[in-house]
């Protein structure tokens, strides 16, 4: 009880740690939280699902930060020219800044800072940041021993966990597999924990490697023992060091398509031999 109450009192002062505060914008009537407060404010809110970041003037003058689709998957960077037209005469450049509260609040900082050098930069905790991810696809469990070479369907679920960011470099994951096949053949339930690091990282798509370094399976065959058909039902923890490739495709602000080449080669699990298959495609969405 005692640890509950300590668990509520923590949210209670994460949930603080960010004024809030009704603005008018437009024609919109919106509760935004303050990050940066200074010259420029920044403030950030979540409408569907997709964050939106507003800058407050001394004059208390709202200005939204936009990132306009364009054409096909490109958009306008329209948010850069409004930081540059901001902050004139500062010497700072906003070419290089994201749309993401962590490099919007290291560049405003820069900039309070630069006129007014009484001005402190407050670190606030980062919020960590998850991705919904559904799948379907085939697998020949290149890595189960004792089973024939047969693909069978699959579809996988997973969570992704990230920090303050909508394009992260490193996240874990939390993914949950069910096979499928006929009456006797290897099917199983997985549930696993994965690192994920994206080596090529753009706005519109990027490449990553990934590795499942814990797994729990609970599965199900028949074997031929002794001449006799025997269903075995099993559970198993590994540590398989599993690795695999993966790609993202950006459709919307909120949203992905992905495709995943898995389990290609284990450091604690033998290849069966056979050529590995084991693809899954599906959507993601920011949460």
């Amino acid at each position: 009880m005692k640890n509950a109450i300590l668990f509520c009192l923590f949210l209670i002062c994460i949930s603080l740690s960010h004024a809030q505060q009704l603005y008018k914008v437009g024609d919109e009537t919106l509760e935004l939280k303050t990050e940066v407060e200074g010259e420029l404010d920044l403030l950030w809110t979540i409408t569907d699902g997709n964050y939106r970041f507003f800058i407050k003037t001394k004059d208390d003058k709202i200005i939204e930060l936009k990132n306009n689709k364009t054409s096909g998957r490109a958009y306008d960077n329209a948010y850069i020219q409004t930081l540059n037209e901001l902050t004139t005469g500062s010497g700072l450049s906003a070419e290089k800044v994201k749309l993401t509260t962590g490099s919007l609040k290291r560049f405003l900082d820069k900039y309070n800072k630069s006129v007014n050098i009484d001005y402190n930069a407050v670190d606030r905790d980062s919020r960590v940041n998850f991705r919904l991810g559904f799948f379907g696809g085939i697998t020949n469990h290149p890595l189960v021993e004792s089973i024939d070479n047969n693909s069978a369907f699959q579809l996988a679920a997973e969570l992704e966990i990230f920090g303050d960011t909508n394009n992260p470099r490193h996240s874990g994951l939390l993914q949950a597999r069910q096979t499928f096949g006929s009456s006797g053949d290897y099917k199983t339930t997985e549930f696993s924990l994965a690192y994920r690091l994206r080596v090529i990282k753009k706005e519109n798509f990027n490449i990553y490697v990934q590795n499942n370094f814990a797994t729990v399976n609970i599965f199900s065959v028949d074997r031929l023992i002794n001449t006799t058909t025997v269903n075995q039902d099993e559970t198993e923890f590994d540590v398989p060091f599993s690795f695999g490739i993966g790609a993202d495709f950006k459709i919307s602000d909120n949203s992905y398509i992905s495709i995943v080449y898995d389990r290609l080669f284990a450091v604690n699990l033998d290849n069966r031999g056979d050529f590995p298959t084991d693809i899954l495609v599906g959507y993601k969405f920011n949460l």
